[in-house]
């Protein structure tokens, strides 16, 4: 996934010459809403809580979810574990995950979670780009039972925080709301 360092040396070794370093793939850029998270490890935190975390996959092309499930009273309702619901989630959650060979914009690789109860799709993200996220619906709960929602132009929590056009760099740590 990542290159390693790589550099090439230009003169000899005893010129004071430049030298190019290639530095490594940087880490995810999650965009929540219309929200942008650069160089993420892919992890999300919630309230002061990691809730999920997103994982791209390069061969074949694939995105990853880990995630908690939690009701409006702040119950654990459900884990998806890579992408794999847990046994006492399967009865309330579906999850769908498409492949590709290639991130594009027609067919991007995504993963799917939807509520069997209510019908409404719970989470929705795809990879528009080898190490960029975007998570196109969100409706579920926190650890505190605030309901979270996501859609192309926000992200909310309960009816506290709205954020909306943020960017925010994270230097390779978790992109945290709330």
């Amino acid at each position: 996934m990542n290159n390693p360092l790589q550099i090439k040396t230009i003169g000899t070794a005893d010129s004071p010459e430049l030298i190019d370093i290639e530095k490594p793939e940087q880490g995810l850029e999650l965009h929540v809403g219309s929200n942008v998270f650069r160089n993420t490890n892919g992890v999300v935190k919630l309230q002061g809580k990691e809730q999920l975390v997103l994982e791209a996959q390069p061969d074949p092309l694939v995105l990853i979810l880990t995630m908690d499930l939690y009701d409006e009273q702040g119950t654990r309702v459900g884990h998806i574990r890579r992408n794999t619901l847990s046994a006492n989630s399967a009865n309330r959650f579906t999850i769908n995950v498409k492949t590709s060979d290639a991130a594009t914009h027609d067919d991007p690789p995504s993963v799917t979670v939807a509520d069997r109860r209510t019908g409404r799709t719970v989470f929705e993200a795809c990879l528009m780009q080898r190490r960029k996220v975007r998570i196109t619906a969100g409706n579920f709960f926190t650890h505190k039972g605030e309901l979270v929602t996501v859609s192309p132009h926000y992200c909310r929590i309960g009816t506290v925080l709205t954020l909306f056009g943020n960017v925010a760099e994270s230097r390779g740590s978790a992109g945290a709301i709330g």
